[in-house]
């Protein structure tokens, strides 16, 4: 595909795809390209505006001094031949042979012997019937509708779920539970707030049925949580097992908390503690964990801490510690803490871990307004970043980043400020530690990037203390943990 094809799916993505000549173009590129139809079949999205088409009727209302005199017919004229176009692309993007071969987009699996339906209910109600497009109103008691995605969800009356896509769905009021296989990841369950976009996982949704607030749920695996009502731009909120949140209808989060009955089961599983309190002969400095990663200060000078002494590590100081880069690239699940002081004024390198080159590494850092986790993969460098107002001179920051079935949380002073589950430069999928391959560098205030003749060297720059690394993710309380104690590492409950 050329880029001019990529914008129209783009476009058609984000809704602002609106000339039917266009979309007609778009409709052919589908019937022509298989890399075109798995591009937008990926991205699980029936363009939000023609899904709102699709789900609700159109809105009727006196017309206004203002308005009285446009020509109504031809503008519904032309929503409707837009609709029948997106309705075109669906069925392209989602052909008969991948929708199971029979019949619409779901099947409606069970209905309890109490179930009753709206006036308005659009569907079949019989059990094992076909389902498509449209409403299920359903006034009271259970029914179970199965996607041909593989998808799962239950409804608790009164409830009023949109079907859309095999891939896609909307709640505008009542309860849902929701499971998707591997085969559904990316199923959606859109609300007036938000964008339920299961990443293979268990969860429940309800919606309030006056203001539209939603209350989501995880009982198993991760969602991620797509922020913002319709026309705004949204935000990105992992949501994993065990916690809850409530969003309000214009997408922002009211509430977000652990559930009272979940338990951690993560262990602490340090892999290095370095407090620098005391540097010995040559420069060595000890981990004081019983994970034996001590390291190498090349250059750098012991101040006053946050806990004890700590490194100023000027312009070029760093600790080596690529003797462990092995250790360190087994960590499929991690979480790096460090307390920080005047940082460098354009990018401050907390660790790194690399192959040596510059096509394969992470790398946690500061910049002037974010706390930032890149990684570069091949040619393609992507990161996720949370948005901070500067940095205070003289003054001490706890920061931490922690990544799980590599998702990535940001932190500062114990809150967290950024999350993402895809990078946010060019959309790539995060890396582990694990997944540099084979380390041979790593280090605490440094990035080394070596390609063929050339080197590109990045440094920290400022005071550095309390550095700790697990080969885990802690969760939310371990992070406060650790900013409300300096000098003491996380030990999970039991």
């Amino acid at each position: 595909m050329n880029d001019t094809q990529r914008q129209l799916i783009h476009r058609y993505r984000d809704g602002t795809l609106t000339d039917p000549a266009e979309l007609e173009a778009l409709e052919t590129l589908l019937w022509d390209s298989r890399e075109a139809r798995d591009r937008l079949r990926s991205w699980a999205v029936v363009d939000e505006g023609l899904t709102e088409l699709a789900f609700r009727p159109a809105p009727v209302a006196a017309p206004t001094p203002s308005t009285r005199q446009l020509p109504l017919l031809p503008i519904w004229a032309g929503i409707a031949a837009l609709f029948v176009l997106a309705s075109g692309i669906t069925a392209l993007v989602w052909p008969r042979g991948e929708d199971s071969g029979v019949g619409g987009v779901a099947r409606l699996e069970f209905v309890s012997e109490d179930a009753a339906f709206g006036a308005d209910h659009q569907l079949p109600r019989e059990s094992g019937s076909a389902l498509g497009k449209g409403w299920v109103r359903l006034e009271r008691g259970q029914a179970r509708i199965v996607f041909h995605s593989g998808a799962i969800v239950e409804l608790d009356g009164p409830a009023a779920f949109g079907i859309d896509t095999p891939m896609r769905s909307y709640l505008e009021y009542g309860r849902v539970r929701v499971h998707a296989p591997e085969s559904a990841r990316d199923f959606v369950v859109a609300t007036e707030g938000m964008e339920v976009v299961d990443l293979g996982t268990r969860f429940e949704l309800a919606v309030d049925v006056d203001s539209r607030e939603s209350d989501v749920s995880v009982s198993e695996g991760l969602v991620d949580l797509h922020l913002g009502s319709r026309g705004t731009a949204r935000r990105i909120q992992p949501l994993e097992a065990g916690y809850t949140a409530r969003v309000d209808a214009a997408g922002e989060i009211v509430v977000l908390e652990q559930l009272q009955d979940a338990r951690p089961t993560e262990a602490a599983g340090i892999l290095g503690h370095w407090t620098f309190d005391s540097v010995g002969e040559g420069g060595s400095v000890a981990d004081v964990s019983s994970g034996g990663m001590d390291g190498q200060l090349r250059d750098g000078a012991p101040v006053s801490g946050v806990a004890g002494q700590a490194l100023d590590l000027g312009e070029r100081g760093f600790i080596d510690l690529s003797e462990h880069a092995g250790r360190f690239g087994e960590a499929e699940d991690f979480t790096v803490s460090a307390w920080v002081c005047d940082p460098s004024d354009r990018i401050g390198i907390i660790f790194s871990l690399s192959d040596g080159t510059e096509n394969h590494r992470v790398q946690f850092h500061l910049n002037r307004r974010h706390v930032v986790f890149g990684w570069q993969n091949g040619l393609q460098y992507d990161s996720v970043s949370g948005k901070v107002d500067g940095w205070e001179p003289g003054r001490w920051y706890h920061v931490a980043v922690r990544s799980r079935d590599r998702l990535i949380w940001l932190y500062r002073d114990g809150e967290q400020i950024g999350s993402a589950s895809l990078g946010e430069k060019i959309g790539t999928r995060i890396l582990s530690l694990a997944t540099v391959g084979k380390p041979t560098e790593a280090y605490l205030g440094k990035l080394s990037d070596a390609g063929g003749e050339a080197a590109r060297t990045q440094w920290f720059g400022g005071k550095i203390d309390d550095v700790q690394i697990y080969s885990s993710a802690l969760n939310h309380r371990g992070i406060r943990y650790l900013y409300e104690h300096p000098g003491e590492a996380w030990k999970a409950p039991h």
